[in-house]
């Protein structure tokens, strides 16, 4: 029920209104106008009665969303493997852009929803189509969960932390659900060979040992680019990949092939680092030796001249566990090389398994039986 209780003081005559709904905190406010108060204490109580009514706290209207983030990024960020940070700072730098000046009382779920339609539709932006163009394609449901599940986690710390009161604009945003599916993409003989190809042809002298590295050892680019001396022992012929995604340390078996690009890389750093008088530890850095090197717009460009369509860098690491599993790995083997802790992830190359065995079968079947 509403009470409202007059006030006369200095400035005046006002009328504090008060709603009591059994189950539910009390809701005040103060009018200048005796009918303003009744007509808030009616709505109040028909929203609360509905479900509708949401309580908004003052830090609510004080804090905006960038100081939900700036926080986040201090204290809860550095805790987690810097592979995580790099990857959780995308989603963080698109929700800053999108509603860091917002006041957290501002956010809805009709708005968060109208966001995330818009950002699914916009595509994948890394990719590009051989004229250039950016392909017609959504973002995929798992890369929108990633996002969602972000600010989720976002509006969740400051609701712990009392900036958001009891209401959670998320808990109106639909949960986005995977596609059971997961993509496959994986490098044919000729587009193996096409690729390849226009890698080795391209300004950039370090895309070639870096695909190759990534098709030879179904490393992640992040865990390659971050190879230095320390990491290479060229005597046992094993590469050191650190910081990895699940945050392990694991090996990398160096190959023939690999070991002999990898000796003409290290001579091509060792030139092209005292041409320029300085020193780095990176198996490929860029041009002042500080950091390794961006192959983003190389590999683009090589990709586009190879005529291959759909296929990411990322998708280097799936074809290399294909051809694993063509050549008869099994699937411990396979995630051990590829650094998973459980079989669940490389479950989805157990058909190609499959089907080079029953191949294999086929061909020794028609030659015993011929007659």
């Amino acid at each position: 029920m509403a009470v409202i209780d007059k006030r006369v003081g200095k400035k005046g005559t006002t009328y504090r209104a008060r709603v009591r709904v059994h189950g539910y905190p009390t809701q005040a406010k103060t009018f200048k106008r005796l009918t303003d108060a009744q007509a808030w204490a009616r709505r109040v109580e028909t929203q609360i009665e509905d479900g509708n009514f949401q309580i908004v706290s003052n830090k609510a209207k004080k804090y905006t969303l960038s100081d939900v983030i700036e926080k986040y990024r201090n204290e809860i960020l550095p805790q987690k493997a810097l592979s995580s940070q790099r990857v959780e700072n995308t989603y963080l730098n698109f929700w800053e852009q999108e509603f860091g000046k917002y006041a957290l009382s501002y956010l809805s779920h009709e708005l968060i929803s109208k966001s995330l339609s818009r950002l699914r539709e916009a595509g994948d932006q890394r990719e590009q189509l051989a004229d250039g163009q950016k392909p017609n394609r959504p973002k995929s449901a798992k890369t929108l969960k990633h996002y969602r599940s972000n600010l989720e986690v976002l509006l969740n710390h400051a609701q712990s932390w009392g900036w958001l009161g009891a209401s959670n604009p998320m808990q109106g945003v639909s949960k986005i659900t995977k596609a059971n599916k997961a993509r496959i993409r994986f490098l044919d003989d000729d587009e193996r060979t096409a690729l390849l190809s226009s890698c080795k042809a391209s300004p950039n002298p370090q895309l070639y040992p870096i695909v190759i590295f990534a098709l030879s050892t179904g490393a992640r680019k992040s865990e390659i680019l971050k190879l230095t001396d320390n990491d290479l022992d060229l005597e046992r012929n094993i590469a050191i990949l650190r910081d990895t995604k699940n945050g392990e340390t694991r090996t990398a078996p160096i190959t023939d092939y690999l070991r002999q690009i990898l000796d003409e890389q290290l001579k091509w750093r060792s030139m092209f680092m005292e041409d320029r008088d300085v020193s780095t530890e990176y198996i490929f850095p860029r041009l002042d030796g500080q950091k390794p090197i961006d192959i983003r717009k190389a590999w683009e460009n090589a990709r586009r001249a190879s005529g291959v369509t759909d296929f990411r860098f990322h998708d280097l690491r799936h074809s290399a566990a294909s051809y694993l599993a063509m050549n008869g790995a099994s699937q411990l083997e396979i995630a051990e090389v590829l650094g998973h802790k459980t079989l669940q992830m490389v479950k989805r190359y157990s058909h190609l398994s499959e089907d080079h065995t029953r191949s294999v079968v086929e061909k020794m079947n028609s030659k015993i039986f011929e007659s």
